[in-house]
């Protein structure tokens, strides 16, 4: 316990008297995590695969890392602290520090609101596990979703930031899994698909239009497949027959990235092209975990009508 306190503090005193100045990233990355090295440790890389570079180096799992949308920070989950907590480093990795300072509250997956003014994440609290916000420097945190009878995690935010998607689990029989939205401003929840089979999970918003790409286990197929569906749950579409877990977006809504077991090579991370259906495979070393795709806000951000015309002529129907 006592070492746990002066790494706390070191990391504070640290941060008060070596300003944060943090030079953004300048150009398209995949902030990813990997237990490649012996300990699961966070890792970037350009979005073909190439440059993957370690940027933590600590004998605690660090994973679920997030980069914010202006590219000068990168949120975390690390249990370095004796528990599971929220930590920022700056793009290179250095500057770790947590976020909460000192605390005994188990938080993981964090996400960063689109205007990077806010965080959501989950907690363990109150009997369950919850949904929070709070500002990216660990203050005005506000409880968004309590469920009195499930645990809730995986918060996602829109793309205009005016709703969150999350995971509900156990609430209507153990193991069952589904997607909800809440309104920021109403509270106002939504499930999606409310009367299909609940086993869906790990939600992902697109960052460009009302869509959501998330993992669904369906008894036609027996596996967990790709799927994305616009926000009312229509056009429906799975992305072939791919197992897959952790998607996230391509900053231009036209590529996803996830994970998929490969025989005799652990849990790797691919891109799949939405209109070409091509999928790119990017690591190839150890087990891989997929954080989240970042672009300068300079880059240009609206696909072309084209372009999603051909999505979604080419995306093959789901087995229902």
């Amino acid at each position: 316990m006592k070492l746990r306190h002066i790494f706390i503090l070191c990391c504070l005193i640290f941060g008060l008297l070596c300003p944060v100045f943090a030079k953004p990233l300048s150009s398209e990355k995949i902030v990813f995590s990997s237990n490649r090295d012996g300990n699961w440790e966070i890792y970037i890389m350009n979005p073909n695969g190439t440059r993957q570079e370690r940027l933590t180096y600590d004998r605690a799992v660090d994973c679920n890392p997030v980069i914010s949308p202006k590219g000068d920070q990168i949120l975390f989950n690390s249990n370095r602290g004796g528990t599971r907590d929220l930590y920022l480093m700056d793009p290179d990795g250095r500057n770790v520090r947590p976020l909460f300072g000192f605390t005994n509250a188990y938080r993981t997956h964090p996400e960063w609101s689109p205007d990077g003014k806010r965080i959501a994440y989950a907690q363990r609290a109150l009997g369950g596990i919850n949904i929070h916000t709070a500002n990216p420097d660990g203050t005005s945190v506000e409880l968004i979703v309590h469920l009195k009878n499930a645990h809730s995690g995986y918060p996602k935010w829109s793309s205009d930031g005016t709703e969150i998607a999350f995971v509900v689990a156990d609430e209507i029989h153990w193991a069952s899994r589904q997607i909800r939205f809440i309104n920021l401003e109403t509270r106002a929840q939504e499930t999606l698909f409310p009367d299909d089979f609940p086993r869906m999970s790990e939600p992902a918003w697109s960052p460009l239009e009302n869509r959501v790409a998330f993992v669904w286990f369906k008894p036609a197929v027996k596996r967990k497949s790709l799927f994305i569906a616009n926000r009312d749950g229509t056009y429906l579409k799975r992305i072939e027959s791919f197992i897959a877990n952790t998607p996230a977006w391509a900053p231009f809504g036209n590529e996803i990235i996830y994970t998929e077991g490969v025989i005799g090579s652990n849990s790797q991370i691919f891109k799949v092209n939405l209109i070409s259906q091509k999928a790119t495979r990017l690591t190839d070393n150890g087990s891989n975990d997929t954080g989240n795709w970042f672009a300068p806000k300079q880059l240009p951000v609206s696909p072309s009508m084209s372009l999603l015309t051909t999505l979604w002529g080419k995306v093959k129907s789901p087995d229902r």
